[in-house]
């Protein structure tokens, strides 16, 4: 039982969790959070190749970098910063020589990425990008539900097309845009 004694679907659960936070001390505690320009606070997922995986509450606008070193206890040990994916699965890939843009909603969409729900996977010199991307392809394959010809079959060809050992990038560039 939700609002006015209905059925109620959140979405944006985060939004509503600092509600009561922001009623009790004021908009102002909450804007008084946030680095680079951004205001308030932030839950990040971080999985992958670090010493302290988990949720970590930071303030909005954080970078990844900072991420890792002042609430991750840094990158594990023998591992260097390689690429992340800053919303997940589905927020795309990026290398660690831009991993000082902002972790918010309009920062990275011009670099090809979104932060969504802030499932951030920090990948090290050990791991390869192209290994995440055919993971993160075949796991999109197997979750498709398959009412949609673009997506049931594009994301199996994509498997096939990033399982080769030279990948057909014009190819790859233009199912991706179906």
């Amino acid at each position: 039982v939700g609002l006015f004694g209905r059925p109620t679907l959140e979405h944006n659960m985060e939004t509503l969790y600092w509600v009561r936070d922001i009623l009790e001390k004021g908009p102002a505690w909450f804007a008084g959070h946030g680095r680079n320009g951004r205001k308030g606070l932030r839950s990040f997922s971080v999985s992958g190749r670090v010493k302290k995986p988990g949720v970590h509450l930071a303030p909005a606008g954080i970078t990844v970098k900072e991420l890792i070193a002042e609430f991750c206890g840094g990158m594990q040990e023998g591992h260097k910063f390689y690429a992340y994916l800053p919303g997940g699965a589905s927020g795309g890939i990026l290398p660690a020589s831009m991993g000082d843009i902002p972790l918010d909603f309009d920062t990275l969409q011009p670099h090809g990425c979104f932060i969504g729900s802030a499932a951030v996977v920090i990948l090290s010199d050990r791991d390869k990008a192209r290994d995440a991307a055919l993971n993160l392809m075949k796991f999109f394959a197997d979750e498709s539900c398959g009412q949609c010809t673009p997506c049931r079959v594009g994301t199996e060809k994509a498997v096939h097309l990033l399982e080769e050992s030279k990948w057909k990038t014009g190819l790859l560039e233009e199912l991706s845009q179906v």
